[in-house]
């Protein structure tokens, strides 16, 4: 710097600035001359940056952890390697200081979106925008349309994710923004929900239609019960109204079961995958296994049922040995392309054959690996998923090929099943279901109560079986006629299936007035005492005024008697862990204590606990 009594200063003689032949110079001043000398460095740097497009594109799935697929991606940026602007955070902060930030805001925009397309990523798109940006001056409305149908990609398949780094003081030119981004087809995010009251004031004012949950509330979730009630809270006003919720920060395992338990669907982490240049098109099966523990003693019924053989080859084979594959093998309809013990998709007949058999085609790619045609939009399961869970993942997934799957055991190639077969099973299952169902509680017959209970003795867990009957319902369906009977019929299957576990508990309709729940649930004895408090304050309004009279009606000999009003007695058996449950007659047991209840006056339960001879010996 040269000036009035400041001497010219080289490069190497800066330092001596701070004391030289005028004295020491204030820490502050010296402070202010670095930051202004590198701002100005940074400002020319990003404006370079800007120019020549220098900005890295990656992406980090969000996953359906309902379906076990991906939801979307959410597109992010990066500035060039060994520098200061590779932060994002850091190059958007520099980019507002510059004035620059409408720039590559719209750059960052057009890059992901560019890259989304380019790379046929399946779900929604996650495209953030900055605040400061939709109110700039410069901010001119219908970009990032123009550049949707440049890309060819439809607006409803984008999510436009709010990020509040610094305070909005416009809260009227926000809504407008939101309201423009919904009337185009766009969803609206708010991320980061939860740092910060200007978080909550904001998902009052523009509504979202996604709510992210700040990734502070996720770290260490498993071992914090604050944090834990914390999501119960916003899940619950976030379902009242109607905004759906993704958790941010899902780093591991135990924080994703956590999360799972809690009843978050949707969640993004490093758990499942870092953000990448070239992200995986479906999450790996193996995340998931852990939390699987049926098999097929428990649930006759999974996909390992289907599996067909699977032609599988290596990553490196070329494309003419798979063309001969498919030319002479016409049956065949796919090749899974595996990379050593990896899945990773398959290569369908009629994509191929599309590329090979066209002009050029075989000289083009004939000795080019098989890996650059692989489609990895294929939905991957374990063996032991259900029939249902499949059907759910193949009917809610995007953009994936339903026609086959892959079945895989322990994350290893096991076969594959095909959709037709598929919903042949359950079509026969729901055949079966509507066959033993009562038909007029619609709630499963004594053939499924006998299944359900073969399954839970093949798991070796303490459960409950209840058996519920009503006291002097007989007299009262003669009374009023057997449309009043079916009303109580319906009004105590409503109650039971009100007060169980629909996820653990089991509830089946024996006949008449008989019904069975079978417990899992823990807290199972306060449910059946909420049932019988439920029952008695209920049934009064069955009496049309008669209730606390008594009702004279025949008995089964045909005499005259006077009834008291209905009760409900319930016989609990409780059968223990590691019980020999082969041997046991539950259903007479059930019966048993049932008639022991019913010997004691009013509503009750009579409970028997299995005795410690039946206890298995191993």
């Amino acid at each position: 710097m040269a000036g009035p009594g400041w001497p010219a200063t080289t490069k190497h003689e800066s330092l001596s600035l701070r004391h030289g032949a005028f004295g020491s110079l204030p820490e502050t001043f010296i402070h202010i001359l670095t930051e202004t000398n590198m701002h100005t460095t940074l400002h020319q740097e990003l404006a370079e940056v800007i120019a020549h497009r220098t900005v890295a594109v990656e992406f980090q799935p969000i996953v359906n952890l309902r379906s076990k697929s991906i939801f979307g991606y959410e597109g992010l940026v990066r500035g060039p390697v060994e520098s200061v602007l590779h932060a994002p955070i850091r190059m958007f902060e520099i980019a507002l200081r510059s004035g620059m930030l409408v720039e590559l805001d719209y750059l960052a925009r057009e890059l992901v979106i560019e890259q989304f397309s380019k790379q046929d990523l399946p779900g929604m798109l996650f495209i953030n925008i900055h605040p400061v940006t939709m109110l700039h001056e410069k901010y001119c409305r219908g970009k990032t349309l123009d550049l949707l149908n440049t890309a060819g990609l439809d607006p409803s398949r984008v999510v436009i994710e709010l990020t509040e780094t610094y305070p909005i003081d416009d809260m009227f030119l926000m809504k407008q923004a939101m309201e423009h981004y919904r009337g185009s087809g766009f969803r609206v995010a708010l991320d980061d929900l939860g740092a910060g009251y200007s978080k909550l004031k904001l998902w009052s004012e523009i509504r979202p239609d996604i709510v992210k949950i700040d990734r502070h509330f996720i770290t260490g979730i498993n071992e914090d019960r604050a944090k834990q009630q914390f999501i119960t809270t916003i899940l619950k006003t976030a379902d009242a109204l109607g905004v759906q919720v993704i958790t941010e920060g899902v780093e591991n395992k135990e924080e994703y079961k956590t999360v799972r338990k809690l009843g978050i669907e949707t969640v993004q982490g490093h758990y499942f995958c870092r953000p990448v240049t070239v992200p995986p098109k479906s999450p790996a099966a193996k995340l998931f296994r852990q939390e699987r523990r049926r098999n097929k003693t428990v649930d006759p019924k999974t996909v390992e049922d289907l599996v067909k053989p699977a032609f599988p080859v290596q990553t490196t084979t070329n494309v003419y040995t798979v063309g001969d594959i498919f030319t002479g093998t016409p049956d065949l309809e796919s090749i899974v392309i595996v990379q050593d013990d990896e899945v990773l998709g398959m290569v369908l007949r009629n994509e191929f054959m599309n590329m090979y058999a066209s002009m050029y085609g075989k000289d083009l790619y004939g000795k080019q690996p098989i890996v650059r045609f692989v489609n990895r939009n294929i939905l991957q399961v374990e063996k032991n998923f259900s029939l249902e869970d499949v059907s759910y993942r193949l009917t809610t997934a995007l953009d994936t090929y339903t026609d086959e799957f892959i079945i895989l055991d322990e994350g290893k190639l096991l076969g594959k099943g095909k959709l037709i077969d598929l919903l042949h099973e359950i079509t026969s299952l729901r055949i079966k279901q509507a066959r033993h169902a009562n038909p007029l509680t619609l709630l499963p017959g004594n053939v499924p109560i006998q299944e359900h209970l073969f399954k839970l003795s093949g798991e070796f867990n303490p459960y409950v079986v209840c058996y519920f009957d009503l006291d002097n319902f007989k007299p009262f369906n003669d009374y009023f006629g057997f449309a009043r009977g079916d009303t109580v019929i319906r009004f105590v299957a409503e109650l039971l299936l009100a007060n169980s576990n629909e996820k653990q508990d089991f509830v089946g309709h024996v006949g008449g007035d008989d019904f069975v729940i079978i417990f899992c649930s823990s807290d199972w004895r306060s449910r059946v005492d909420r049932i019988l408090v439920q029952f008695d304050e209920s049934i009064a309004g069955y009496y049309e005024g008669h209730y606390g009279e008594t009702i004279v009606a025949c008995d089964r000999k045909g005499d005259l008697r006077q009834y008291p009003v209905m009760t409900l007695s319930v016989g609990a058996v409780i059968v223990p862990r590691h019980a020999r449950h082969y041997s046991l007659d539950l259903p007479g047991e059930a019966s048993v204590a049932k008639h022991e209840a019913k010997k004691l006056k009013g509503s009750v339960v009579y409970i028997h606990h299995i005795e410690d001879e039946v206890q298995d010996s191993l």
